[in-house]
């Protein structure tokens, strides 16, 4: 059969064309092979219109998700976090791990430790520069951290001034 006569050939034949064409009843190969891909080509597109929805749907939630992630960003334990971080900052941010768990040391607007810390009903007093303890400053209540301090081996003075908390 010439090429043309196929493309007319009605897919499935009638039923007394049927039995013509082998002399019994012949399966309609062509008319399943299109049913077949005709039904994969639905069930692709509804399966890329699914996943379509499904992503516009989940725009909201990636923003807010998005949105928290900003807001974790600049906020820790309520402690805001500037650009230009110091050591102090990000421990008081909870970004950087101290040594007792559950305190943030408190910063003055520069970035250093202020004078005296305190942690539950202890207080302390610190360098300023490095937030180290300063040694035999630790007390019950608030501590006095405005009395001359050594610092350095040259036993140099310096005075820390009165935090108020």
């Amino acid at each position: 059969m010439p090429n043309s006569e196929i493309q007319n050939q009605p897919l499935m034949p009638a039923p007394t064309q049927q039995a013509e064409i082998n002399g019994q009843g012949v399966r309609p190969s062509r008319a399943y092979k299109v049913a077949g891909l005709t039904l994969l080509a639905c069930v692709l597109i509804v399966g890329q219109a699914t996943i379509a929805y499904f992503l516009i749907s989940q725009q909201g939630d990636l923003k807010t998700l998005k949105e928290q992630n900003d807001l974790n960003s600049k906020m820790s334990n309520g402690r805001s976090v500037p650009r230009e971080a110091t050591q102090c900052h990000l421990e008081a941010a909870g970004v950087k791990p101290v040594q007792v768990p559950g305190f943030h040391p408190d910063c003055d607007e520069r970035g250093l430790y202020r004078a005296q810390q305190c942690f539950l009903d202890s207080c302390w007093c610190v360098d300023t520069a490095t937030g180290q303890e300063i040694s035999g400053s630790l007390t019950k209540g608030l501590a006095s951290c405005g009395a001359p301090v050594s610092t350095g081996s040259r036993g140099r003075m310096m005075r820390m001034p009165d935090v108020a908390a």
